[in-house]
Formats: structure tokens, C-alpha cells, sequence
């Protein structure tokens, strides 16, 4: 922690600390908070004042607090009681709290730099990457200093949102100190913070995020704020938690000041609304204390974003020394402000139960096609949940489906596309559950449209009249100039039809024979396509059956024009032979 507002007289300082020192002669671990219902918000200044980095010189009196914000604040509805944030708050004990912080002043003094505090920084990126977190180092070089902040992050699930929300703390220290209180009761609410928040999905982005060279004057936060704004990040809100372990008594245990900046009001009305709802749970009562340059918050304010700085009510007086230690933090007390960091944190980003993702879609459908002309393309996921799915088709050619459903899920979706342009296009598909969850990518399909030219008409040859009951044979021609092959599609005239039989080579003489069961006349159509589905014009050949013998008559007929196979010229005519 770092930084004084308004310093009071040192001596003045020097007596308060000592008289302190002399009255709390008892560990305060677990030391009883009374919980009962939050009395009236105050707004006035602060008991305590947070101090300045140990190695920075105070900021000039006349730094600007109030930097206009970067992009207009989201507007957020009231957080009300949810059944998500409640299981969130319930997960959050003494036990965990002071299980990382053990793990983290055993470190011992974390001076930036120096081996303690690069093996801090290493068990951090560990305890994010064992939370299944997307994590990394976050180098920085300022001051003569160099050093790693360490930053995990939970993706949201809505693709059209860029809102940013972080939490974060400092996990250096001064060179005498072990830092229990400043700054391991911070870097611990935002590990907590992690450890809960892996186990849910929330609709928008949340960044976990460790910071080293706060006490050499906020260098990492520094660094960190500035690349952010530079890179454009929509950062919506900051939450700050620097020294949040220490109270002696029920009224330091039940109050915390909450530092902010006229433009991050709203964020302290926000948490002041989440401190009240969840009171139940978290049991503290929100002080707006006004503004500080002392905390890695401060960067951020001066690049643009909301941020609002978390710390104990009243100030620890084993501040930057060697009895910074477990002994003198209150876990209750830490954990009652890890709560109220959390539900303010699972409010903003919209949090909800984690979905399993639906599986990898199958896509199939043609990988050749011609301009202009509609292809089908086939779709299927499963929900392992069960749930509804929908489904989003990128074209490949700069256009997609948009989420098309509700859908169940394991059925398949026919999908409809046509391409104006030859040319290679990549299509892939991707679902989506009922709470946004997205699939990987389909396997994609590589699709090459070209222009082409449809077959001839098909040409129709066979008998032009027969007798009723006999399967005469027809042949059916067609070529297509591209070489393709060639389907046909036959009406026989008496309701009967061939779809699409093939593929055969282009120029192919095809036979296929049909019989006539009732007389009449009748006008066999044909028409062909090729394999990119672009049909001819029709082709037809008008038969009629006039005549119907028993069998026994044409049977005899057929032995005597086999026999005489020149003779009765007019009757073979006539009977179609």
C-alpha cells in the first residue's frame, strides 16, 4: 500500500501508531465480527488514510484525480439476490482464505525483484493455471526495475460484448515486511476470487490480475493501464483490494472505505447496491473515502477507466514492518471483504452456471458448385447437457448464417447457400448452447465454384409404338461440353419416373427400358444434369400402345416373326416388333 491523503502531523502519526502498538497485545486470526443488519451508509472521510508506495515520493497536491473516462460506462441495472453469486459467496471461508494466505507470506519479504518475489509470482501463474485459467506473465521494465505482473483471464460468453472487468492486488512488498496485511490479503481475494469464479461462466470478460512494483511507486499497474489504453481494451470497471485483513474490533470488522474518483462513482454506487442486497452474506457497511493515489488503482484512473480502491477501515500498525504477519490480520474480516469483491465482481460480469460446450459440429455438403446456383449443407452437434443448440455457418466468402435455432440437439439442419463469384471458399461451423457456450470449429470444407455451361438436351431413341405389357428398351444421349458426367431425370408419361440415375459418361449411350400397362399415348421426357447440378433443357419422344394381346397371341406372334423374320412387314409395325 502506499501513500498518505491529507498527512497528518508525524508525530501526531508516530504517537496514534505507538499507542496502537502498546493496547493490541492479542493475535486477532478469526477474531469475532459481529454480523448483524448494516446500519446507514456513510459518506463521509475516512478513519484512516492509505499510505503512499514505501519507495515513491508522494504525488504533487495539485495530481488530477478526476481523468474523463476513456468510453461511457455500461449502464447496470441493480444487482439483485442470485442464486450463482449466493453459491459463489457460500464457497468463500476463513480456511481458504488463510490457506493461500500462508502459502504467500511464506515467501517472506517479496522486495520486486528479487527471488522471493519472482517464486511469489511463479506460485501465482501456478494457482491460476491449476484453475484451468488462461494465464500469463505480463512483463514490465520502469524505473530501474524490471519485473512480471501475472494476469489469468475467463473469457465471456457473449461475442458481442468487449467489456472488460478486473480484479486485482499487489504481491510485492517492502523489503522488511512479510506483507501479510500489504499486500497478501489483496493478492488473496483475487486468488479466491479465481479459484470460485473458474467453476462459472460469465457473459462478460474477467481479468485476475497480480501486479509487483507497487511499493517502488506503482510501476506494474503503471505499466499495465497504459498498454491496455493504448490497446483499446474496454476496461468497465477496476476493483482494487490492497490491506482488507486488518480489525481489532466489532466496528472495524463490520466497516470498509472504498476510495473513488468522481467518474467511478457509479461503480462505488454499484457495490454500495451489492453490499446491501447480499448483506446476509457479506456484512459490512461501505464508506466512500474519497480519493487516493496510494494503490494500483491510481494508473488505471489516470488512463480513462473506472476503478474504485478496497481497505480496512482501520488501519493496521504493523503497516511496512516485520510484524506484518498472520498474527496481526483478522481472516473473518478478509473474508467478509473477499466476498463483497466477488458478488461485485459476479454482478458485473453477468455470471451463470458453467455449460459444457456442444461437441464439434459434422458439416457436410458438396466441395464443388457453379455461380448462382443454391448447395445444401448439412449440420449436427450434440449438447452433452441436453440442451437446444444453435448453429452459425461462416460462407467463407466474408458472409455467414448468423446463429440460426433453437435447435434439439443431434438433429440435423439443412442450411441453404449460393456463391456469386468463382473462386475457393473455406465453410465451417460452429454451436452454441442456450447460455452462449460455443463448439470448436467444424472440420471445414473447401469449396471451389466455377462458372459452367449445362448439358445438351438429351436425346431420346426407342420404339414409337408398341403393344400394352411389353418392356420396350429406350436410349437416352446427352454431352456435356465440360466433360462432366451426366444424371437423368425420365418421365415415362404414364406417372412413372426415373430421378436422377447415374452418373454416367458425358456422350454415353444409356439404355433403360419402360413398359406401358394401359393403351394410350404417351410422351416420354428427359432432361440431364451434371455433378454441379445444372440441368438441361427437356428432350421427349412421343410412343403410343394401341393394341393389347393375351399372352398366348403374342407369344405365338413372336415365334412366327422369328421365323419368318420378313415376312407380314405391316403387322410387325403395327405390334411394335
Amino acid at each position: 500500500m502506499v501513500g498518505v491523503k491529507n498527512m497528518k502531523n508525524k508525530k501526531t502519526v508516530g504517537l496514534v501508531l505507538s499507542m496502537l502498538l502498546l493496547l493490541t497485545i492479542v493475535p486477532v486470526v478469526g477474531y469475532p465480527i459481529q454480523t448483524g443488519k448494516t446500519p446507514g451508509l456513510y459518506y463521509g472521510q475516512s478513519v484512516s488514510s492509505p499510505p503512499a508506495p514505501c519507495y515513491a515520493p508522494f504525488l504533487a497536491s495539485e495530481t488530477i484525480m478526476d481523468v474523463p473516462l476513456l468510453q461511457e460506462h455500461p449502464e447496470k441495472t441493480q444487482a439483485t439476490m442470485d442464486d450463482v453469486v449466493i453459491s459463489m459467496l457460500e464457497q468463500v471461508d476463513t480456511d481458504i482464505y488463510l490457506r493461500y494466505l500462508e502459502n504467500i507470506t511464506g515467501f517472506g519479504p517479496r522486495l520486486t525483484g528479487t527471488s522471493s518475489c519472482i517464486a511469489a509470482a511463479e506460485y501465482i501463474y501456478e494457482q491460476f493455471q491449476s484453475m484451468g485459467l488462461a494465464v500469463r506473465y505480463h512483463p514490465w521494465s520502469y524505473g530501474g526495475y524490471s519485473s512480471n505482473n501475472v494476469e489469468a483471464t475467463i473469457n465471456g460468453t457473449d461475442e458481442s460484448s468487449d467489456e472488460i472487468y478486473i480484479i486485482c492486488a499487489h504481491y510485492d512488498t517492502v523489503s522488511s515486511s512479510p506483507g501479510a496485511d500489504d499486500d497478501a490479503s489483496g493478492t488473496v481475494a483475487v486468488l479466491v476470487a479465481a479459484y470460485i469464479m473458474s467453476q462459472y461462466q460469465f457473459n462478460h470478460t474477467i481479468k485476475f490480475v497480480a501486479f509487483s512494483g507497487e511499493e517502488e511507486g506503482l510501476y506494474g499497474s503503471r505499466i499495465y493501464a497504459q498498454q491496455a489504453a493504448a490497446q483499446g481494451w474496454n476496461i468497465a470497471g477496476v476493483l482494487n483490494a490492497d490491506m482488507i485483513s486488518y480489525a481489532i474490533t466489532t466496528t472495524h470488522g463490520n466497516n470498509v472505505d472504498v476510495y473513488v474518483n468522481s467518474a467511478s462513482l457509479w461503480l462505488y454506487t454499484y457495490t454500495v447496491n451489492v453490499a446491501t442486497e447480499y448483506n446476509d452474506y457479506i456484512h459490512l457497511t461501505l464508506h466512500n473515502a474519497g480519493t487516493s493515489s496510494g494503490s494500483d488503482h491510481y494508473y488505471f484512473w489516470q488512463n480513462g477507466y473506472s476503478a474504485v480502491f478496497y481497505f480496512e477501515y482501520e488501519m493496521t500498525p504493523y503497516y511496512h514492518t516485520s510484524q506484518d504477519t498472520i498474527d496481526h490480520i483478522n481472516a473473518s474480516y478478509g473474508a467478509k471483504n473477499v466476498r463483497l469483491i466477488l458478488a461485485t465482481l459476479a454482478e458485473l460480469s453477468e455470471a451463470g452456471y458453467k455449460s459444457n460446450p456442444p461437441a464439434k459440429p459434422v458439416l457436410s455438403g458438396p466441395n464443388t458448385g457453379v455461380v448462382d446456383v443454391f448447395y445444401t449443407y448439412n449440420i449436427c452437434a450434440t449438447e452433452p447437457d441436453g440442451e437446444d443448440v444453435y448453429y452459425f455457418v461462416d460462407w467463407g466468402d466474408g458472409t455467414d448464417s448468423g446463429w440460426l435455432g433453437p435447435y434439439s440437439q443431434g438433429t440435423p439442419v439443412a442450411a441453404l447457400k449460393s456463391w456469386s463469384a468463382t473462386g475457393t471458399y473455406i465453410i465451417q461451423v460452429k454451436a452454441k448452447d442456450i447460455h452462449g457456450v460455443t463448439s470448436e470449429w467444424s472440420d471445414p470444407i473447401s469449396l471451389v465454384i466455377i462458372n459452367d455451361i449445362p448439358p445438351n438436351t438429351p436425346t431420346i431413341k426407342g420404339k414409337a409404338r408398341g403393344v400394352v405389357g411389353t418392356s420396350y428398351p429406350y436410349t437416352f444421349t446427352t454431352v456435356d461440353v465440360n466433360a462432366d458426367d451426366v444424371y437423368y431425370y425420365i418421365e415415362w408419361g404414364d406417372g412413372a419416373v426415373e430421378e436422377w440415375v447415374g452418373p454416367y459418361n458425358s456422350g454415353e449411350v444409356v439404355e433403360i427400358t419402360h413398359q406401358w400397362d394401359t393403351k394410350g399415348t404417351y410422351k416420354i421426357r428427359a432432361k440431364a444434369k451434371d455433378i454441379y447440378n445444372i440441368e438441361s433443357n427437356w428432350g421427349s419422344l412421343e410412343v403410343t400402345m394401341p393394341m393389347k394381346y393375351s399372352s398366348d397371341i403374342q407369344g405365338f406372334l413372336q415365334r412366327l416373326f422369328e421365323a419368318f423374320p420378313r415376312a407380314f412387314p405391316v403387322l410387325r409395325h403395327l405390334m411394335g416388333y
